[in-house]
């Protein structure tokens, strides 16, 4: 099956992934926004969660094949190894964010205990059977891939390795524990520095919002990707000619960021949704687990909300009526200092003069490599040099000078009044004399 893409032009599935983008849980991510409450800002950004989900199983395919070209995997690993090796990765591409509720995030908050979202106790690594927790969104992506498999949509011992490329708590088959490390490859393919997820958001993203902020050379960077002998088997490099193009993935996500992601107006819809939820406004229907979560939608909640909203709910009205709160300061503080010493002094007043304040979070670490940003521990990522003819490996953060001097971690913290107290707030915040503008 062959299907047009905005970002990726032609992308190819075969019949059974069709299958399996076919069924009814999969495809109901075509009623999951990406990125929720950004429409508001960038109204193109109506995107959904099926287009991001093909893209990433077509990017992570060649960056698979990029990999084998090399020659290294096809000297360890035989034909059908690498077939099925590439077969679970484009599922576990396909598949990784099947268990996204309604508005994403935001939802999160509202799922059930992680033991409604359970897999088979014996698909666990011993030790690993999570319990006594909020359930997340991947807890809930590897139930919904197991449930696939309950209902032979999927063979089970493909879904246990499915779920394993996933989450390393999951025990693989005897097949592809058979193939040894090269399940980590296949998981850095997914969730890593180089990984066809951001690879595919980050230019979606950017086209669905009409910005440039998320654009970088994805043909020269899968070009550039390379296989290495690691201590425990391949792992994933980049040429050391392909390093720049790195850099400007590791650039257009910190600016997509910043631009985009971080805006200021999301957070607070997201606190209306929150309070709506939280006052009995709306319901989000998921205390049953799995079976509420598959079917609720995006406009399920939409739906609720018009309907609170004519019944006079305070919240939902706002959401509705696209009625923004007022941004008192956007500041951006140390890393885990959420009590910052000024907010504290700006949002103590305010609600001594009876303004609502409420406050948001953001926090993003744009690479977890070791020695970037001052890490001393973290992933791995090789860079492949040739020197006089020899070959030669070097750390990232060994070779890029950006990488090491551009990664403080970003935490941002919103301070917002309700717009009915935004000028009752102005004049407070003149009268405090803070010495700069907020």
């Amino acid at each position: 099956m062959e299907i047009r893409d905005p970002v990726h032009h032609n992308m190819h599935f075969d019949s059974e992934e069709r299958r399996i983008l076919d069924h009814p849980w999969v495809q109901r991510l075509r009623h999951i926004r990406q990125l929720g409450f950004v429409s508001l800002v960038y109204p193109g950004a109506v995107h959904d969660r099926l287009q991001h989900s093909m893209g990433v199983c077509h990017v992570a395919g060649q960056a698979f094949d990029q990999l084998c070209s090399h020659g290294l995997l096809q000297e360890l690993y035989d034909t059908n190894d690498l077939a099925y090796a590439r077969r679970i990765l484009r599922l576990a591409a396909l598949l990784h964010d099947v268990g996204h509720a309604p508005f994403s995030h935001t939802a999160e908050e509202h799922l059930s205990a992680v033991e409604a979202f359970a897999l088979p106790a014996d698909w666990y690594r011993a030790g690993h059977i999570p319990s006594a927790r909020k359930a997340h969104h991947e807890d809930c992506t590897l139930a919904v891939v197991a449930a696939l498999a309950q209902s032979q949509v999927i063979a089970e011992d493909e879904a246990r390795d499915i779920c394993a490329v996933l989450s390393p708590h999951v025990r693989r088959s005897k097949r592809l524990a058979h193939l040894g490390s090269l399940v980590s490859l296949l998981r850095d393919l997914v969730s890593g520095e180089l990984d066809a997820d951001r690879c595919d958001y980050l230019l979606r993203d950017s086209h669905f919002c009409g910005v440039s902020y998320g654009l970088f050379d994805l043909p020269r960077l899968l070009q550039s990707m390379r296989v290495v002998s690691g201590p425990q088997g391949p792992e994933l490099g980049i040429d050391g000619d392909g390093i720049h193009v790195f850099e400007g993935l590791l650039l257009a996500r910190y600016h997509m960021f910043l631009q985009v992601y971080f805006h200021k107006t999301p957070p607070a819809f997201e606190y209306f949704l929150s309070q709506a939820l939280a006052e009995g406004e709306i319901r989000m229907d998921l205390d049953a687990g799995l079976s509420d979560l598959l079917n609720v939608r995006d406009e399920v909640i939409v739906g609720r909300l018009h309907r609170a909203a004519a019944a006079g709910g305070r919240w939902s009205r706002r959401i509705i009526a696209r009625e923004p709160a007022r941004l008192v300061m956007r500041e951006r503080v140390g890393e885990g200092d959420a009590d910052n010493a000024l907010s504290l002094q700006v949002i103590n007043a305010l609600q001594s003069a009876g303004c609502q304040v409420f406050w948001r979070q953001a926090q993003q670490r744009f690479t977890t490599l070791a020695g970037a940003g001052g890490q001393r521990h973290g992933d791995r990522l090789h860079c492949v040099r040739r020197v006089l003819g020899r070959t030669l490996l070097q750390s990232v953060p060994e070779t890029s000078h950006l990488l090491s001097a551009f990664n403080t971690p970003i935490h941002v913290q919103y301070t917002y009044v309700l717009r009915e107290d935004a000028d009752r707030a102005a004049a407070i915040i003149r009268r405090m004399n803070l010495g700069s503008e907020a």
